[in-house]
């Protein structure tokens, strides 16, 4: 995800508002996918509660979930979890590791996505651009911009982005007015196909060594 310095916060910071938006035909049961987090830049706890908030309203209307599981809080998460937390990572249940620094190969992205098991977030990028354009109060929307964009990626199974919504590689003047307008979502048909494969995911055991398992 590719945003130019001086709109990449307010790009991210208008993607709540629309959240208001009618959802593109979700169903009442929206599918939950596990998502893994690996918190190793330290973001704080309660920063990153708000931003997977924010994600999972973006994704809500595009009539999907995610469950964030901490594994490396483990005061968090039982036993069963922890298990799943050392198993490798799956299609149905990925993983995002939040890191410092930045990705050598595209030093201007805030993060990327190994299809179809892992996002790579760089938080340092993003908090240093909320911090110095709009305050730390805003970082958390920042970052859950970013997230839902790159679990775009990983539901909808493309590197590839999309000329308008929040699938743009780059945000300029009028990516931030439809952002203003309420148009800052997945499209229709990434919605439709992002339902698609997130009720696949959420169909399969989350511990692969239970593939195999029948239910008595």
């Amino acid at each position: 995800m590719k945003i130019p310095a001086l709109t990449a916060a307010l790009a991210c910071l208008i993607c709540s508002p629309p959240l208001r938006a009618q959802s593109y035909g979700a169903s009442a049961e929206v599918a939950s996918v596990t998502v893994r987090v690996y918190n190793y830049v330290q973001v704080p706890p309660g920063t990153l509660r708000l931003a997977e908030r924010e994600a999972n309203k973006i994704l809500a209307i595009a009539g999907a979930r995610v469950e964030w599981l901490h594994c490396l809080d483990a005061r968090s998460i039982s036993s069963d979890e922890k298990v799943l937390c050392d198993n490798a990572w799956t299609p149905q249940t990925p993983a995002l590791r939040l890191m410092s620094g930045i990705n050598r190969l595209q030093p201007r992205e805030y993060g990327y996505t190994d299809i179809p098991v892992l996002i790579t977030v760089y938080y340092d990028k993003i908090a240093h651009r909320a911090h110095r354009d709009y305050g730390d109060a805003e970082i958390h929307v920042v970052l859950g911009c970013v997230m839902a964009h790159e679990l775009g990626h990983l539901f909808l199974r493309t590197p590839l982005h999309s000329a308008n919504g929040i699938m743009q590689p780059e945000w300029g003047k009028n990516q931030i007015r439809d952002a203003l307008t309420g148009h800052a979502l997945f499209t229709k048909d990434q919605a439709i196909r992002i339902q698609s494969q997130t009720r696949i995911l959420a169909s399969l055991p989350r511990n692969p060594a239970q593939q195999g398992a029948v239910t008595p």
